[in-house]
């Protein structure tokens, strides 16, 4: 059950419990429910809650005299009465009737109001407590949620994600390792009377020769072979085109983009096969995607297989892939489903290693103080969109380029926690940077720690 609570709701929960070991009691009994929200609930809180008017001191001392109440034995469990059993059951029902996926402090006290059998109900009327005026209120707001505009991240605006596009289309052609492939994929349109490179030619030239990813992709049924005798069966080329002709197919053009995308999110500064093969599933589309699908019978997520496998056997996980996947779960436990800087900040506290984590130490930064400030930027309120598919917004996109782009040009081959730290002080007007503001240091403290840093163990 309390896996569905946030934080806060299971603070009161511990709360109660806590008080009912207090008094001694052998039950935690709705009462101590209710002084579990009144200890807990400030300001705002407290007033939408309807407790504002409740003295916590007081509140004991009506308990005190209200219930007589069962001693339990010293250091056994306490379990909860029927009542209070009863209201943390409605919470769950009271979350899902307004469309949350968590129980938060304001479905627990509407889940109190709404058990008027019980003795916290009961207590209640001791107090100045409007009772309509309070149920009314918490509906409305409740409501007024569930109802809501989608969660809108303070990133997603029109950012212009695409400012330097044409020096993507120019990284396609300088790149080494990817000049290369495509070179051998273009040497295949001959053999099929084509003149403009498609998805399924350049998939192909990753499967000629074996590499790591390609001994991956076998276990999944995706080989030289199979791929070929897929091929064969398109006597169309209509999934790769739009309404115009470049020197790639529509689809081969996007595929290329999302290749870079891929790569900075694995950390890696070259272009490698794996990254093709990623950028073709992030794409969702063309002949070579159609094909790795049915190759693996639609069952797979073959990007989390691919960064998994091609990170075991005893290797060490690259610190981006690490931190990535730590802003991950920082944006999941907050019920977002897009990733904006202020994650990939938590992702390098939360990670803990590294140079970047070592900076931000040294300036005082912590993790329980950065999510703080995050909370206040994107809130608690869970969003209603899917989860389950996590995105990045525009300024975080950049700070993985402008990152890629430090990594690239100091000649490392992987993108590091530094180089993500000092993308912060390189990205305009992002959260993450906002936050390190906010919490006492700023871009020429962090310039200067992460050289200092730097030079203490000499890279």
């Amino acid at each position: 059950m309390f896996e569905k609570f946030t934080q806060k709701a299971i603070d009161i929960v511990v709360n109660a419990q806590i008080q009912a070991g207090n008094f001694g009691a052998d039950k935690v009994y709705s009462e101590f429910l209710l002084l579990g929200i009144v200890a807990l609930s400030k300001g705002v809180q407290s007033k939408l809650i309807g407790v504002q008017n409740i003295n916590l001191d007081a509140l004991i001392e009506k308990i005190k005299e209200k219930k007589e109440l069962k001693k339990g034995e010293n250091g056994s469990f306490i379990p909860f009465s029927n009542n209070s059993k009863k209201i943390l059951e409605k919470t769950l029902e009271i979350a899902k009737f307004y469309n949350n996926s968590l129980v938060i402090p304001s479905h627990i006290a509407l889940a109190i109001y709404e058990n008027k059998s019980s003795g916290a109900f009961k207590l209640l009327g001791e107090f100045d407590f409007d009772e309509e005026k309070t149920i009314s209120t918490l509906k409305g707001v409740l409501t007024k949620k569930a109802n809501g505009v989608k969660f809108r991240h303070p990133e997603e605006d029109d950012y212009p994600a695409q400012s330097n596009y044409f020096k993507k289309v120019d990284n396609i052609f300088t790149e080494n390792s990817l000049s290369t492939l495509l070179s051998k994929a273009k040497a295949k349109l001959s053999t099929y009377g084509y003149e403009i490179l498609g998805t399924e030619q350049i998939v192909q030239s990753v499967l000629d020769e074996e590499t790591d990813v390609t001994k991956i992709l076998a276990k999944y049924g995706i080989t030289k072979e199979a791929y070929e005798e897929k091929l064969a069966l398109f006597h169309s080329r209509a999934e790769e085109y739009g309404e115009r002709q470049i020197i790639f197919t529509p689809n081969a053009f996007r595929v290329m983009l999302n290749t870079f995308e891929a790569a900075k999110e694995t950390g890696s500064v070259s272009i490698n096969p794996e990254h093709i093969v990623m950028g073709v599933l992030k794409s969702k589309t063309g002949i070579a995607y159609k094909i790795l699908k049915e190759l693996t019978g639609h069952k797979t997520n073959l990007i989390e297989s691919l960064t998994k496998e091609l990170n075991s056997g005893g290797k060490t996980m690259p610190e981006t892939i690490a931190i990535l996947t730590l802003a991950k779960a920082e944006c999941k436990n907050l019920n977002k489903n897009i990733i904006g800087t202020e994650m990939i900040l938590l992702g390098i506290l939360a990670y803990g290693n590294g140079v970047a984590s070592n900076v931000l130490e040294k300036l005082g930064i912590t993790l329980k103080d950065a999510r703080n400030q995050a909370r206040k930027f994107v809130g608690n309120t869970p969003d209603t969109g899917d989860v389950s598919g996590l995105n990045y917004t525009p300024r975080a996109k950049k700070l993985l380029e402008a990152a890629y782009d430090n990594a690239k040009n100091t000649g490392k081959q992987k993108i590091m926690s530094e180089h993500l730290l000092y993308a912060f002080t390189k990205v305009k007007n992002c959260l993450g940077m906002e936050i390190l503001e906010n919490l006492g240091t700023d871009t020429l403290e962090i310039r200067q720690g992460i050289l200092a840093e730097l030079k203490n163990i000499q890279i």
